[in-house]
């Protein structure tokens, strides 16, 4: 398969659909201080490695990763603070979309 802008966004973009679901429940859940915010942020770490496997498919060994995410992604993992952990899930999911966005540049649009 050739890449192709139009292509990345569709492999990438039912992630992205994920996290706005997820990102939208999670600030709900920290806001009412609920006890199983962390469900949620377990299933948001899943989704980030889960588009993170999808790149290095179609990218291989030049895949787009944010600075230092292996240590943030096991920060979000080990943190006792829901608040913390989603705020760096939330940035984790934002730098990633933007290095994406840096590479789709160079492919052509269809």
């Amino acid at each position: 398969m050739t890449l192709s802008r139009k292509s990345i966004d569709q492999a990438i973009s039912p992630f992205y659909n994920d996290w706005v679901v997820l990102s939208v429940e999670l600030k709900f859940c920290i806001g009412q201080e609920a006890s199983d915010c962390y469900q949620l942020i377990v299933r948001g770490c899943e989704v980030y490695e889960e588009l993170q496997e999808t790149l290095i498919g179609l990218f291989g060994s030049s895949a787009p990763s944010p600075l230092n995410e292996s240590e943030r992604l096991e920060f979000v993992k080990n943190s006792r603070s829901t608040h913390a952990a989603s705020r760096q899930l939330e940035q984790l999911f934002g730098e990633l979309k933007k290095k994406i966005a840096r590479i789709k540049v160079g492919y052509p649009a269809e």
